[in-house]
C-alpha cells in the first residue's frame, strides 16, 4: 500500500488537522479549503489525475485530550461505509491516543468531504479505500509529532 496514499486536511492557521498533514512526509497532501463545494472539487480533481489505494483524511473536532474519532459511516440521502480494514492502524494508534469508533462525523466540513470521497469513489468503481479520522484541537494532541510518525509509517 505504501506510496499509493493519499493524506488530507483542512487549511487554517489553528487547525490541528492542517498542523498534523504538515509533519507527514508525504508529498501526496491535499490541503483542503474551508468550502463545502471547493473541498469536494479539490478531492475528486486530485482523484482524476492518480489512482490511489487509500485516502486518509483528517479533520478537527472538539475532543478529550489525545481522543481520536475514526469515523466508519457516512450519510446523507444515502450511507456510505469504509470499506478499508483499520484494525491494525486502531491497534497502532490506540498505544498512546484513546480511540473512539464513530458512525456520525458531523454536520459540517468533515462530514461533507467524507461523504463526498466515499460516494465519489463507489459512483467512478475505484479501486480506493478512505478512511476519515478526527483529531481533537492542537492544545489536546500530547504529542502531534508521535502522531504524524504513525501516519509517516505508512509511507516508504
Amino acid at each position: 500500500m505504501k506510496n499509493k496514499i493519499l493524506f488530507t486536511g483542512f487549511n487554517g492557521k489553528n487547525n490541528s488537522s492542517k498542523l498534523l498533514l504538515d509533519e507527514i512526509d508525504s508529498k501526496d497532501k491535499l490541503y483542503l479549503k474551508n468550502s463545502f463545494s471547493t473541498s469536494v472539487m479539490q478531492l475528486e480533481n486530485k482523484l482524476k489525475k492518480k489512482n490511489y489505494e487509500l485516502i486518509i483524511s483528517f479533520g478537527q473536532a472538539p475532543l478529550n485530550q489525545d481522543t481520536l474519532k475514526i469515523e466508519t459511516i457516512e450519510k446523507d440521502d444515502i450511507e456510505y461505509k469504509t470499506k478499508y480494514d483499520f484494525t491494525i492502524l486502531k491497534q497502532k494508534l490506540e498505544k498512546h491516543f484513546k480511540i473512539v469508533i464513530s458512525e456520525n462525523a458531523g454536520t459540517y466540513l468533515c462530514n461533507n468531504i467524507y461523504f463526498n470521497g466515499l460516494k465519489y469513489i463507489e459512483e467512478n468503481k475505484l479501486n480506493t479505500k478512505m478512511i476519515f479520522i478526527h483529531i481533537p484541537m492542537i492544545n489536546d494532541i500530547s504529542n502531534i509529532q508521535y502522531l504524524s510518525n504513525i501516519f509517516n509509517e505508512y509511507i516508504i
